[in-house]
């Protein structure tokens, strides 16, 4: 067996499936892989193991700086270590790690949801609520991703078109999410300019 990238929908279960048939497998598990991670992934892997062994990396977000840590071991592992890594969609995975292992992808397709607030209903009120609740619900990156595309397409759906300057805005905002800035400045952004359209279109019907 060779390193792989898996992609799924459910990073966590998927590779404890995947350790409870192989006994030499080692499991690194968190919401977001972060550099403190990578150390411990590395330190696991230059442990050696007459039997050899597999390192399982799964999570829901990669921390940048913890991918580029693991550049050099993924590329030149240690002899008899294998490491396979869990993901939601390649596009969480930087390149260089992309070019290095091929890909396995049993991501199912799913349905994108409904955004957290009704459009339809969207006032100051809620806005000012939802942001407050937000930081404390520790959406991952992947997640947040979701919920601004989600946005976008109810906004749609409920007659709020943007020009290209503002659909611009949503494109930043998806870049933000991948810089793992908050998501209440992501999202404040965005529903504080919905609510200023949503205003003057009530103003031209009117």
């Amino acid at each position: 067996m060779k390193n792989h990238i898996l992609l799924t929908n459910y990073p966590e279960q998927e590779a404890e499936r995947y350790i409870h048939s192989n006994p030499n497998a080692f499991l690194f598990f968190s919401d977001e892989l972060k550099v403190e991670d990578s150390r411990d992934i590395i330190d696991e892997a230059y442990i050696a193991n007459e039997n050899g062994k597999t390192i399982l990396i799964a999570a829901n977000s990669f921390n940048i700086y913890a991918q580029n840590a693991l550049l050099k071991v993924l590329e030149e592992p240690p002899s008899g270590v294998v490491f396979i890594i869990f993901a939601k969609a390649k596009s969480l995975l930087l390149p260089t790690i992309r070019s290095r292992m091929p890909i396995i992808n049993r991501v199912l397709k799913q349905k994108l949801p409904h955004f957290m607030i009704n459009i339809k209903t969207l006032n100051l009120e809620q806005v000012y609520e939802f942001l407050k609740q937000l930081d404390k619900n520790s959406l991952s990156a992947n997640d947040i991703k979701i919920q601004i595309q989600s946005l976008y397409i109810d906004c749609m759906e409920n007659g709020i078109y943007f020009n290209e300057a503002e659909s611009e805005i949503f494109h930043n905002a998806l870049l933000w999410a991948s810089h793992y800035e908050r998501a209440s400045y992501i999202f404040s952004v965005l529903l504080l300019m919905i609510l200023r359209k949503k205003k003057h279109k009530k103003l031209k019907i009117g």
